[in-house]
């Protein structure tokens, strides 16, 4: 599966929340979720652990120190990862992304300032709220209109 991703570049991972999620996100401090679908977004641009696959391999363990805001969510019981949507880029393309996923899907911003702390091209943040239905599919066909080269995978498939 690995060998499938980019070395470097931007991701979207899909989340499902199975039901209301209560936790303590970091700075943040208390967040609840609905369930649903949920996109973060982020950017690997480095190697080893801060390359876009040591970032999604570190995002899919199952026991991780949370350290990001979205360590937290996916530390929880009932929120899992049911797609990561990554493209190759050598600049960080994550903002640009995350704000053509909120305007392409409609997407809501659940919680202000949540995985975009270091963000510097205003986003109100980069977990998104995307509904009911899986966006997985749609992720990748604006990955496409951005004129980025979408992989679409499903761990635990």
């Amino acid at each position: 599966m690995w060998s499938k991703l980019p070395e470097k570049g931007v991701y979207t991972l899909v989340v499902r929340v199975d039901r209301e999620l209560a936790f303590r996100a970091g700075s943040l401090g208390q967040v609840v979720l609905k369930p649903g679908f949920y996109l973060y977004t982020g950017s690997g641009l480095g190697s080893g652990p801060l390359s876009l696959r040591g970032r999604v391999r570190r995002h899919l363990k199952a026991r991780r120190r949370c350290f990001w805001h979205v360590d937290y969510l996916l530390d929880q019981p009932g929120a899992r990862v049911v797609a990561v949507v990554a493209s190759p880029s050598l600049i960080k393309e994550e903002c640009h992304v995350n704000q053509a996923l909120i305007k392409g899907l409609a997407a809501e911003v659940p919680v202000r300032g949540f995985g975009s702390s270091d963000c510097r091209s205003g986003c109100p943040a980069h977990l998104l709220y995307a509904g009911q239905e899986d966006p997985s599919e749609r992720v990748s066909a604006i990955y496409e209109r951005l004129g980025l080269r979408p992989v679409l995978l499903r761990p635990g498939r």
